[in-house]
């Protein structure tokens, strides 16, 4: 890959195909993530690191009738209600078309609220997992989960 090829993958994060897999996490329970990388392009990492959030999402609608014309009012709100990185490696040299693999137990506190899905209000969770680079971070974007 040439140059242009290579400032192309530092600024659109396409130096890394990054996938992570997880199975459903008991809260208080360590479950084991895999995190798979491919190097679509040589490069230095400085680490690998999985991201975890839970956000509660709440949506409220109205509907009123005035003078024979209904109107509805909807109001959304969410709340990051938990966050974390963890950090999963260190610094390492990825040359083009090398694959790679990382596991990385995670365990939530027992006090955090499991996933849901109500009428009105949720509470989901999500994991991304990510390498750090110069330039865009090659991520595997945000992956839901359910957590118990």
């Amino acid at each position: 890959m040439g140059f242009l090829g290579n400032i192309k993958n530092a600024i659109t994060g396409g130096a890394v195909k990054v996938q992570v897999q997880c199975p459903a996490v008991q809260r208080g329970t360590a479950a084991m993530i895999q995190i798979y990388g491919q190097a679509e392009a040589a490069g230095n990492v400085s680490g690998v690191y999985l991201l975890v959030r839970a956000t509660e999402r709440c949506e409220l609608s109205d509907t009123d009738w005035e003078d024979g014309c209904q109107s509805t009012e909807t109001v959304r709100g969410n709340h990051v209600s938990w966050e974390h990185r963890i950090p999963v490696a260190g610094a390492f040299q990825m040359q083009q078309g090398q694959q790679m693999q990382w596991q990385v137990p995670l365990q939530l506190p027992p006090d955090v609220g499991p996933s849901f899905e109500g009428h009105m209000i949720s509470h989901n969770w999500e994991i991304q997992a990510g390498l750090d680079m110069t330039g865009n971070d090659p991520d595997s974007g945000w992956q839901a989960i359910q957590v118990y």
